[in-house]
């Protein structure tokens, strides 16, 4: 069930945070399908903990801000490993794979 909030900003910095740890995941300068995204805000709006610590960060960057400075990474704590495990069980697997990355040949 997804989490109904009117915080504006927190759901804003939610998916702020999706994006940004997609990219990291992705090595990629995109964000994830909205059904993806809007699956990872969910599931932190859901959890006090997720919550307490997007907003943390969100409090101490600002997702909205053009700058030409290298993106900050995210604070690799318990919040983080637990979105980024939920993330890369959500994700889609990609429809094209470099070669060795695909299933064992069985020939």
């Amino acid at each position: 069930m997804p989490a109904i909030t009117e915080d504006t900003l927190l759901i804003q910095q939610a998916i702020a945070y999706a994006i940004e740890l997609y990219r990291e995941l992705t090595e990629e300068n995109g964000a994830p399908s909205l059904g993806t995204q809007n699956q990872v805000v969910d599931f932190i709006l859901a959890d006090p903990e997720l919550r307490a610590a997007v907003a943390d960060w969100g409090g101490i960057t600002d997702p909205g801000e053009a700058t030409t400075a290298p993106p900050r990474r995210l604070p690799c704590d318990a919040a983080y490993r637990r979105i980024r495990a939920y993330l890369e069980s959500i994700m889609e697997q990609p429809v094209f794979t470099r070669p060795g990355q695909g299933p064992p040949d069985r020939r």
